[in-house]
């Protein structure tokens, strides 16, 4: 094993299956090239002599990443996203880091934190929120404003020695946060602040940061306030609404001095137990997160009327399935239902198992659009009428109801 920083003496615990197993892991990812063009498959040609040459360099200290590829793209509200994307070679260098990096703030970070974090997930963090909204009237709904890219380095470095005092993992990361960006234009800019939406290690910075800012601080200071957190996705509890302004009073403190804004437009304070017949008040409120909508519900129990809240899809969510749905266009695809089938089970499985995990038939009327478009199919392939194309369909569901993945909660007709 080859030794970084000789003169102290200290070894680099970097070994050839370290780099192999980082690369297996990062292939499984995007196919994007970086900024030197190289693709997966010019690397897999290669792998031999550039893995062995990534581990020589990351061994000896050597490494430098090459400029990050910037690229845009669209979001929700019309704005752009810019991600950053390394180099294949530098994704992996990020990887073999991410791991030891990650084995080090584990065993640091609060139970509430749920994203980019082994064994748990957003339905972890959703389950959560829902037990916590029944309980704790009033939520605040935490936004920060273009996190990813004003993250602090200095003190992000700070927290990243703190919590790891590994030689090699604080110089590979202090690299990558200054390494140069290349823009869609060509040009080169020097980032200032932020870690690349993009990077294979990003994730795990942005969340140790927030650990330090609000996870920490939270404890410190509101021991006893409930809150679930992914990623940058925040969501506080509280009893009174009192309790939630002067929350929210002194986040906004923190998070400035710690270099961080809360998104003034974005980031409200939601009461969910106001009774909708009750006219003294304002309509029933409703937040977001993870792509579900906590709304709650009013159920009449006897004489008594109880307070339900069940995460379900958004209508942004619905509406970016019906447009992916639309995008397929199944009607001008040729051949048999099969080569349908095969191409939208696995779409439908992937919104089901993550749209569907808390209501079986949250997506209902979604399953019954692609009905829709599976007559229109028949309408065009088979020319056949509307009729015969409804009975068409429901006999091949009596013989084959596994056929589709959405017929086990919409049947075909």
């Amino acid at each position: 094993m080859i030794e970084l920083f000789t003169k102290q003496g200290v070894s680099v615990p970097i070994t050839t299956m370290m780099v192999w197993e980082a690369y297996k892991h990062v292939k499984q990812g995007g196919e994007a090239a970086g900024t030197d063009g190289m693709t997966w498959e010019y690397l897999h040609t290669h792998r031999s002599k550039l893995l062995y040459g990534l581990w020589v360099r990351l061994a000896s200290g050597s490494y430098f990443p090459k400029a990050i590829k910037a690229v845009s793209i669209p979001k929700k509200d019309g704005s752009k996203r810019v991600l950053g994307l390394p180099t294949l070679l530098d994704r992996i260098a990020q990887q073999v880091v991410r791991v030891h990096l990650e084995k080090c703030l584990e065993p640091h970070f609060h139970q509430n934190s749920y994203g980019y974090r082994p064994g748990k997930s957003m339905h972890d963090a959703l389950s959560r929120a829902k037990f916590n909204c029944q309980h704790y009237p009033y939520v605040i709904k935490l936004d920060i404003k273009s996190y990813f890219d004003t993250i602090p380095h200095d003190k992000l470095m700070k927290a990243v020695h703190f919590y790891c005092k590994e030689k090699w993992i604080n110089l590979y990361v202090s690299r990558w946060l200054k390494a140069s960006i290349e823009n869609e234009d060509g040009s080169k800019t020097q980032p200032q602040s932020g870690t690349p939406q993009g990077g294979v290690i990003s994730p795990l910075l942005a969340n140790l940061y927030l650990h330090v800012v609000f996870d920490g601080w939270m404890l410190q200071n509101y021991p006893g306030i409930r809150f679930e957190r992914y990623a940058d996705d925040i969501i506080i509890h509280a009893r009174r609404e009192q309790i939630a302004q002067s929350i929210l009073h002194k986040l906004h403190n923190r998070f400035a001095a710690c270099g961080l804004t809360i998104h003034p437009t974005k980031t409200q304070i939601v009461c969910l137990a106001r009774d909708p017949l009750n006219k003294d008040v304002t309509k029933v409120q409703s937040f977001e997160m993870g792509g579900f909508v906590f709304t709650p519900q009013w159920v009449k129990e006897g004489e008594e009327r109880k307070l339900l809240i069940l995460p379900s899809p958004s209508k942004a969510a619905k509406k970016a399935i019906m447009d992916k749905i639309r995008s397929l266009k199944l009607h001008t695809r040729t051949g048999s239902i099969y080569v349908v089938a095969n191409l939208l089970n696995p779409l439908v499985r992937g919104w089901q198992n993550y749209y569907c995990h808390f209501i079986k038939r949250n997506l209902n009327d979604l399953w019954r659009f692609v009905n829709r478009r599976l007559e229109k199919w028949c309408k065009w392939n088979k020319r056949m009428s509307l009729r015969k194309s409804r009975r068409w369909l429901n006999t091949l569901y009596k013989m084959q109801p596994s056929l589709f993945a959405h017929w086990s909660v919409c049947p075909a007709y």
